[in-house]
């Protein structure tokens, strides 16, 4: 897989982390309106992120500044030394959205 291959995936997958993130920020919303969201971060300190919130967009947003700083990468060392950093984000980001969604169903 080329490295346009590969930043092509990660972007699809962003760009779905990112559709997921607003219906899980719209339903983090309505559970704190009603007094049910009481929670100050999404992800604890053992976590790669190092954005900080109860939103999961924020999280969105550092995604999108990692795949920014792997496609400005200026050699393969680089790339391949950030790469798995950005795909282990990717993964606990769909893990956690999924958990949250199996969570709201109760």
């Amino acid at each position: 897989m080329t490295h346009e291959q590969i930043l092509n995936s990660l972007k699809e997958n962003i760009q779905l982390i990112y559709r997921q993130s607003v219906d899980a920020d719209q339903s983090i919303e309505a559970l704190k309106e009603q007094d049910k969201a009481n929670f100050i971060a999404i992800f604890g300190d053992n976590t790669p992120f190092t954005t900080r919130s109860a939103r999961f967009l924020v999280h969105v947003e550092e995604l999108a500044a990692d795949l920014l700083a792997l496609q400005q990468s200026n050699s393969n060392e680089e790339f391949e030394r950030d790469l798995p950093r950005l795909v282990k984000k990717i993964e606990l980001m769909f893990k956690t959205l999924q958990n949250f969604k199996q969570g709201l169903r109760g």
